[in-house]
């Protein structure tokens, strides 16, 4: 039986697959469908192949395109010059990889996964086979601390595991959490200089909406998916998204919006107003107001990925994201994409983890 929560999840889908993903985020550009399997419904995207389209429904947008963006984090100019050398040489094949049908799919970064037993899996896959022929199956947002038996059931099932990018947990529960020096220090500003937090309504979804893109699109990346404030709103008013938000000079400055699955929580909105001075600490300050909500809860955060030193430092613990991918009935010019680009991925994965450890 699937979860109420996991069930509840299905109502950010929903109004997808009747007004279209860009009535998500105008940069996600995806057939949503639901894919009947045995009664059940499951959610899937069918990525269309468009320049600039977000990572989250589109795999040259993540190892392409993304990758692309964050060459210009490389500290080194000459491995920044080799890095876009090498992207550039792999272009023509990296963007075959599209179109992807994505089972279980969700228009954010990390897509919580409900425990389902493997003949669950089995049969959604062998639907998903018979309904998009030829067309690669990917499962995203799987490592070895939020699913690991989802991980190891696909694994079993025949998918092949890419390396996707570095995610940290973070487990506020045990008292010894809050010993983190950096920890202290936060909630040493919360003490010291309190600034108003509140609970976050559907009203405030204009706010988000810009809190979030000035943080993940302006400062980050425009390949992160551009939520709208109606669909925020919606999920808000669906009781799938809740959060808070800090205010200073009676503005909202700070939000982030979580949801949960399978004792799970994480923040796919997260933002603040960047024009203000970082003594202020928004960022950490949000932090902080996470974690403690998790731990009212009693769940662990899914901190996904970003900012490596700063979760590590807060008693976050790294793992290695993979996605799955079924490459059953793939033939062409897009196999030889996917083996090239898992050869690549498999050969760096290990490279990634020591930098996060």
């Amino acid at each position: 039986m699937t979860e109420p929560m996991a069930l509840a999840a299905d109502a950010l889908w929903a109004p997808l697959v009747d007004a279209g993903t860009q009535w998500c985020a105008p940069n996600v550009h995806a057939d949503a469908a639901w894919l009947d399997v045995g009664g059940q419904r499951w959610r899937v995207a069918v990525t269309k192949a468009v320049p600039g389209n977000s990572y989250v429904v589109s795999a040259a947008g993540q190892y392409l395109d993304y990758a692309r963006e964050e060459t210009r984090r490389i500290p080194s100019r000459a491995n920044r010059t080799a890095s876009r050398g090498l992207l550039a040489a792999v272009a023509p094949v990296v963007r075959a990889l599209d179109p992807v049908v994505i089972l279980d799919a969700l228009p954010v970064s990390t897509v919580l996964h409900p425990v389902r037993p493997a003949d669950a899996w089995h049969d959604a896959l062998a639907a998903a086979r018979a309904s998009f022929p030829s067309q690669p199956v990917m499962v995203r947002s799987l490592d070895a601390v939020a699913s690991r038996g989802t991980l190891e059931t696909l694994r079993a099932l025949g998918m092949a595991l890419i390396p996707s990018r570095i995610v940290f947990h973070q487990d506020p529960g045990p008292d010894a959490f809050w010993q983190a020096r950096n920890l202290r220090h936060d909630l040493a500003l919360q003490r010291r200089a309190p600034m108003p937090c509140r609970a976050l309504t559907p009203g405030d979804a204009a706010h988000i909406e810009s809190l979030y893109w000035q943080l993940y699109g302006d400062k980050h990346s425009r390949l992160n998916p551009r939520f709208t404030r109606q669909w925020l709103a919606h999920g808000m008013t669906a009781g799938v998204f809740e959060g808070e938000g800090i205010e200073h000079d009676r503005q909202l400055v700070g939000v982030y919006l979580s949801y949960t699955i399978g004792g799970v929580m994480t923040n796919p909105v997260f933002g603040y107003d960047t024009s203000l001075p970082q003594p202020l600490g928004l960022y950490r300050r949000l932090g902080v107001l996470a974690l403690q909500a998790a731990r009212r809860k009693g769940l662990v955060l899914h901190a996904s990925s970003g900012a490596p030193a700063f979760k590590a430092t807060r008693g976050g613990a790294p793992s290695i994201e993979y996605h799955a991918v079924d490459l059953r009935g793939v033939r062409g010019v897009q196999r030889m994409a996917w083996e090239t680009v898992l050869r690549i991925a498999r050969a760096v994965g290990p490279a990634m983890m020591r930098r996060a450890t």
